[in-house]
Parts: structure tokens; C-alpha cells; sequence
């Protein structure tokens, strides 16, 4: 206890040698050239406490100071806990205000803050009790969190003085939680981003609840995390055009009881995005687009439709989430979309099925890709199913995977609900198969694997997750093992009933892969039979001989 109490006064002794009053005025040299005023402290040895000296009434803090001799200019302003002090006055070479420089600065009801200041730190003007409005200089480049929250009803107004230079500012977090914002001398409510802003920076506008209307140019590029926080009274947001709005960066998101929110971009409020004066309802993204950024188009309500461009090769995470009304995603070709690498669930346009959302159709250059035969082809030459890429679009009846393609991606072809996906073939060798790949695809019956030396797959390829308010109840998340067919060439059932993820089927059947070469989808409207010539009955399921109007015989699967 004594070492202890030792060390405690050789620290405090070491910071009053550093402190030094002149004219009343306590100055912490910081270094060779800069001093801190802050409040007098001493040390009573009789006590063993620490005895400090508020300020009170009007203070004038000079902007530089004489201590034995040498010239010192004051930069930093320390006051906290002097809450009979009414009024201060700062120099003009002040640089920063220190960690709850004012805080509990009660009776201040006015500071001017001096355009030289930099950095105004965390908790700055906490239970200011008194202080009812501030201006910012367009100087500061720095706030820490709390800064002007008073918990208090006083606080009633902050003003921005600089647009350009507020959108720069290196925020901490929380910043206001009430009262009004102003730009110069009008409230801020229609907010213009100005045309020089490339990086809005992360919490710059956090609880500004005075702003209904936000416009970004086309030089915005990246706005920060929660920049947009607590502006619940946004309900309209527009852009120069699509293009340079898929160029923006939103900061990630946030979960927040189960639900992801991106408190970024402020979409997430007005649920609308306006584009040359008129709100998108049909959205189509441009020809030279490659790229959509993290959560674009987040809780957009009022969208129904998407096109996709050719020259799209990235969507970022969460780029669709939410828009519950889309019912059409619109692309080019299988060819062109299957080569998007999606970053998440919600990056491509497919709505959560699940969730009771508004289903999206999938179509291909204006035709439903169910259409016809009702088989989704991925073309032949591709190496790989990207991830997320058919994730809640349920895109038809069969699927096929050609032999070229020898990864799927995680989440692939997840949550396929509406029952409608019954069969999948996949023609080839897979070298790498993602996570749920085909997860939660609960009316698969029938899939054909023609690989004879089959890779190790995720135990979660197949399993399902949710509740199905198709079927009115929920599934085990072993279903589909128990209940679809997994068909392999003859001569390898026990290769994948020893081969990890394909051997939890508990229905493993042989077929003759030559069997299904070049196959099409029944139509029923012809006679059919079995390969061994007998006519398939109506329950009848699986590969048959179907004779077409013509009189021409082709192969087909019967579901």
C-alpha cells in the first residue's frame, strides 16, 4: 500500500511540475512550444487528496503565454467539471478541445469555437446543461464520440458552417441525439451533398433527425459506416444516375435483433431512390456497369423489376436485401449472369421465398427461363457456378450442370421453395462444392450424378433450415436426405455410400448414364415407356422412352 501510495504521488507530482498559473490561469506545457489550460490542481499531504480550482463567471484564455521566460501558445482547452463557469472565451490558435474538455460545464450557456480548431474530443460538451446551440468551423477534422450529447432537452441547435469539409470529418460514433441541425443560417432538412465530395466518412450525419431529403452527385464513391444513423426523418433520396450509384460504397451493415440493417445508405429510410426526378420502380443497370456496391439498393420498397447488364461481373454484400416487391429479375444470358460473383445471400435480386416475400421471376432476355422445356441449361464451358447465384430464385423444373463445370459455389442454388426445382443432373466431375449449395431446395426428388469417382462433399449440401409456408409446416433439416433419390452410375453406389456428404442419402440408386444423354423433359402428351419397353404408368417416375406426335421417339425424364 505505501509503494502504491508513493507512485500516486510522484505521478501527481510530475504533472504539477508541468502545470504552471499565470494570472489565474493554469497552463499544462504539453512540449517545447504548446500548453494546455486546464484546471489547477494540488496535492494535500494532510488529506491525501487532490484539492482543484474551478474557474468561474467569464473566462478569457489568451492565445499565448509567458512561463519563465519563454513563449508558449496555448492549443488545447481542458475545463472539465467547472460548472459555475458561465462564459469562455477561446484564442484563435486553439487546436483542440480535450476529452470532455466542457463536460459538466453546467451554467455555459455560449462558446464560440475558433476557426484554428482541429479536434473537439469525446464527451466535449456532456451535461452542458445550459448550452443550447453551437456552430462548427469548417477547421475541424476531428470529433469524438458523445461529443454534443447533453442528456439534456437544452441542446436545441448545431450548425455547419462547411458542407464539404463536415463530410470529412473523422467521426467516432454517436454524435446528437436531438435538436436541430443548420447549415449557416437555415435548418438543414434538403440535403445537397456537394459536387466536390467523393468520401462521406463514417457517423457524419448520426441522429440528424432534421434532414427529409438527401441528393448525391455522381463524384460519391464510398459513404462510411452508420453515416446515415438515426435520420429517421428521411424520405426521399436521389442520385445523378444508376451508374455512378452502383459506384457507391456503403458501409457494412449492422445486425440488430436478427436483422441486418445498413445504416449507410439512406434508402434504408425513404425506401425510395429517385434518379432524374422520377422514383425507380423498374431499375436497369447499364451497359458497362461491372460492378454494384454493398447494399445499393438495400429496403428498396418501391422496386419491382431489375435488369441486369452484360458487362456485370460483381454485386457487393446485401446489395438487394430487402426489396421485398421484386418480382422480375431481368439477364442477358445464363452465360453472362452465371459468371457474377455475388457476395451474399442478398447480393443477387431473388426475394427470401421463405420470409413470405414477393417471389422474383427469373428471366432471360425478357423470357422466363422456365419457359419451354422447363430446364435451366448452365452452359457448357463454364468451370464454375459462382455462389449466391441462384440463391431464392427457384429458376425452373430441372436443373442441369454440364461436365465442364467443376465448382459450385456456397449457397449456389439455396432456398429453392416454391416446388417447382424436382430434379437436378450434374454431368460432370465436382472438384469443390459449397456450403448449402442446394440447402433448403426441399422438392428436389430425383438427382442424377454421372461422375464415377465422386469428391467428398459439405455435410450441409442438401439440409434444410426454415419453415415452409408452401407446404404449412417446417421440415428436418435432414428431408431431402430421406426423401429425394440420389441416382449414380452403375457400378458406384458404394463409392458414395463411403464418400463424405453423399453418403447421408438414404436412397442411393444405379442408372446407365448413356441412359440420359441429350435428355429433355416429359411433356406428358405422348404415350410413354419404360427402357424395358412396358408403358409408364401414372406413378410412374424416372427415365422413359416417349413416342411424339410425329411418330419420332425421344428420351425424357417423368416426374
Amino acid at each position: 500500500m505505501k509503494k502504491t501510495l508513493l507512485a500516486l504521488l510522484s505521478a501527481i507530482l510530475a504533472i504539477t511540475a508541468k502545470a504552471q498559473t499565470v494570472n489565474g490561469i493554469c497552463y499544462y506545457i504539453l512540449d517545447d512550444s504548446h500548453v494546455s489550460v486546464v484546471v489547477d490542481q494540488e496535492w494535500d499531504s494532510e488529506s491525501s487528496t487532490m484539492i482543484k480550482h474551478y474557474y468561474k463567471g467569464a473566462l478569457t484564455i489568451p492565445s499565448s503565454v509567458d512561463i519563465e521566460g519563454k513563449t508558449y501558445t496555448v492549443t488545447r482547452v481542458d475545463l472539465y467539471g467547472c460548472s459555475e463557469l458561465t462564459s469562455v472565451s477561446l484564442p484563435n490558435t486553439l487546436e483542440e478541445i480535450a476529452e470532455a474538455g466542457f463536460s459538466d460545464c453546467s451554467s455555459l450557456t455560449s462558446v464560440t469555437l475558433p476557426s484554428s480548431l482541429k479536434k473537439i474530443g469525446r464527451l466535449a460538451f456532456q451535461s452542458c446543461t445550459n448550452l443550447q446551440e453551437l456552430t462548427i468551423p469548417a477547421s475541424v477534422q476531428e470529433i469524438g464520440m458523445n461529443a454534443f450529447c447533453t442528456y439534456s432537452d437544452n441542446f436545441k441547435k448545431l450548425t455547419i458552417t462547411d458542407l464539404s469539409a463536415w463530410c470529412n470529418i473523422e467521426m467516432e460514433g454517436i454524435l446528437f441525439t436531438d435538436g436541430t441541425v443548420y447549415l449557416n443560417d437555415k435548418p438543414l432538412t434538403d440535403l445537397v451533398i456537394p459536387e466536390n465530395v467523393k468520401i462521406i466518412k463514417p457517423y457524419v450525419f448520426d441522429g440528424f433527425k432534421s434532414i427529409t431529403s438527401v441528393h448525391f452527385p455522381a463524384n460519391v464513391d464510398s459513404i462510411g459506416y452508420d453515416a446515415f444513423k438515426g435520420c429517421t426523418s428521411i424520405t426521399k433520396v436521389s442520385a445523378d444516375d444508376v451508374a455512378s450509384w452502383c459506384g457507391i460504397h456503403f458501409g457494412p451493415t449492422t445486425l440488430i435483433n436478427d436483422v441486418l440493417l445498413n445504416l449507410s445508405n439512406p434508402v434504408y429510410y425513404s425506401e425510395n431512390l429517385y434518379i432524374g426526378g422520377s422514383s425507380i420502380n423498374e431499375l436497369t443497370i447499364p451497359e458497362g456497369v461491372d460492378s454494384i456496391g454493398s447494399c445499393a439498393f438495400i429496403n428498396l420498397k418501391t422496386l419491382t423489376k431489375v435488369s441486369l447488364p452484360s458487362t456485370l461481373k460483381y454485386v457487393g454484400p446485401n446489395a438487394f436485401q430487402e426489396c421485398i416487391n421484386l418480382q422480375i429479375a431481368d439477364v442477358t444470358s445464363i452465360q453472362d449472369y452465371c459468371q457474377i460473383e455475388f457476395a451474399s445471400l442478398d447480393s443477387n435480386p431473388f426475394q427470401d421465398y421463405i420470409k413470405n416475400r414477393a417471389f422474383t421471376w427469373m428471366l432471360v432476355n425478357g423470357k422466363y427461363v422456365h419457359d419451354g422445356d422447363r430446364v435451366l441449361y448452365i452452359p457448357n464451358g463454364l468451370t464454375e457456378v459462382k455462389a449466391n447465384a441462384f440463391a431464392n430464385a427457384d429458376p425452373t423444373e430441372t436443373v442441369i450442370i454440364p461436365a465442364t463445370v467443376t465448382k459450385i459455389g456456397t449457397n449456389a442454388f439455396r432456398n429453392s421453395v416454391t416446388n417447382r426445382f424436382h430434379t437436378l443432373i450434374i454431368k460432370g466431375h465436382i472438384e469443390e462444392m459449397g456450403e448449402l449449395a442446394f440447402g433448403s431446395c426441399p422438392y428436389i426428388r430425383t438427382i442424377y450424378v454421372e461422375d464415377e469417382n465422386p469428391s467428398e462433399i459439405p455435410a450441409n449440401t442438401f439440409t434444410n433450415y426454415y419453415n415452409y409456408p408452401a407446404i404449412g409446416g417446417s421440415l428436418s433439416a435432414d428431408y431431402s436426405y430421406k426423401n429425394a433419390t440420389l441416382m449414380v452410375p452403375i457400378g458406384t453406389k458404394a463409392k458414395y455410400e463411403s464418400t463424405d456428404g453423399w453418403k447421408l442419402f438414404q436412397n442411393i440408386e444405379e442408372f446407365d448414364v448413356a441412359a440420359v444423354r441429350n435428355i429433355g423433359m416429359s411433356n406428358a402428351a405422348t404415350t410413354q415407356y419404360t427402357l424395358d419397353g412396358r408403358i409408364a404408368g401414372p406413378d410412374y417416375k424416372g427415365i422413359v422412352l416417349e413416342r411424339m406426335p410425329d411418330g419420332s421417339v425421344r428420351k425424357a425424364i417423368k416426374r
